[in-house]
């Protein structure tokens, strides 16, 4: 039986599997990611993990990474924002050179998504999209078992849909985007700013978790949701918001994709029921067109920090079996779709 590498390209650590056609995971092993030193210091600590992991029945290798590869030529068609000098940067060519394995890429949303559809929240499921919610939002979307690319695979920017035309800027240069209301990120920010400006007094287990009114700074969304759980009023005033900005964004998508399912996942996931209730409570009362939302649910993640690995397995072992399938195509039906392609360039 074959298996194949998969790696988790993150911004403070790599990490890699060798996994078999069924999402077995035989190996695992990380490595510091060393972000600053840039993507080509970056490929060659995967390489190193790659020829780690890799026995004789290793047949490519897939990697999730942040920023948008060209599913064709592996190059990076847009950057990842976290790690230095990846702009157009040759990522799959660079791996296979190094590894002499056969290379895939794609994004870590998208990943993410497939693993949760192929082994995850989403098995079985027509069409799923998943909602990353942690520093910041990112998104995916897999119909039939595969990664929904869009025109030059930057699609599910879920983060970056805007629910309010005149609201706060965001750093992808848009205005009013779910992110900046919805993420982690900015629920730690509105968290802080509504602490440091309660009057003399005021008593919230916020200030409690964060060391009282010295340690306003330290207040992040972990503690907003941790509060909540207790049934702190601020806290759950904060995240009933949150949520509320949030599920703007997921009804727009829900009514644009007519998903079968919509899988909350990322850090902000472990929140549990405390964000799908809040969410769902709101998509109830007509933020989402009703058929649509008759017919759809709301899940959270089921497989963690393994989604991404798993993804990008299973989009290695995708990706060979169309490569084995075009090499056992008719040498005439290969002529006849490269005239296709090529007419349609004209």
């Amino acid at each position: 039986m074959t298996d194949v590498i998969a790696v988790d390209l993150g911004g403070t650590n790599i990490r890699a599997a060798r996994v078999d056609a069924g999402g077995k995971i035989l190996a695992r092993d990380k490595i510091a990611t060393l972000a600053d030193e840039g993507l080509k210091a970056v490929v060659g600590r995967i390489a190193v993990l790659v020829n780690k992991l890799k026995k004789a029945s290793t047949v490519a290798v897939g990697v999730g990474t942040p920023g948008v590869p060209d599913p064709e030529t592996g190059i990076m068609r847009l950057p990842a924002v976290n790690i230095a000098a990846s702009e157009e940067y040759p990522l799959t060519g660079e791996i296979s050179r190094l590894t002499s394995l056969p290379v895939f890429a794609d994004n870590d949303g998208n990943l993410a998504a497939l693993g949760e559809a192929w082994l995850g929240a989403g098995v079985g499921e027509h069409v799923v999209l998943i909602f990353t919610l942690g520093t910041g939002i990112g998104g995916g979307v897999v119909i039939d078992g595969k990664v929904y690319h869009g025109h030059h695979n930057m699609v599910a920017e879920f983060g970056h849909v805007s629910i309010c035309y005149s609201g706060r800027p965001c750093p992808c240069g848009g205005t009013g985007c779910v992110e900046a209301y919805a993420s982690a990120a900015a629920l730690g920010r509105d968290a802080r700013d509504t602490v440091r400006k309660l009057p003399a007094g005021h008593t919230t287990a916020l200030l409690k978790l964060c060391g009282g009114p010295a340690g306003v700074d330290k207040v992040d969304a972990k503690m907003v949701c941790d509060a909540a759980r207790d049934g702190d009023e601020l806290a759950c005033k904060l995240l009933d918001q949150c949520c509320d900005w949030l599920a703007c964004g997921i009804g727009s998508l829900i009514n644009a994709f007519n998903p079968s399912c919509v899988i909350i996942g990322g850090g902000m996931a472990l929140a549990g029921e405390l964000i799908t209730s809040r969410v769902t409570r709101i998509l109830d009362k007509g933020r989402v067109f009703g058929p649509i939302w008759k017919d759809c649910t709301l899940r959270l993640a089921r497989l963690g920090d393994d989604a991404g690995l798993l993804g990008a397995a299973r989009m290695a072992h995708q990706a060979l079996e169309g490569t084995q399938e075009h090499a056992a195509a008719p040498r005439s039906a290969r002529k006849s779709r490269a005239g296709r392609r090529k007419r349609g360039k004209r």
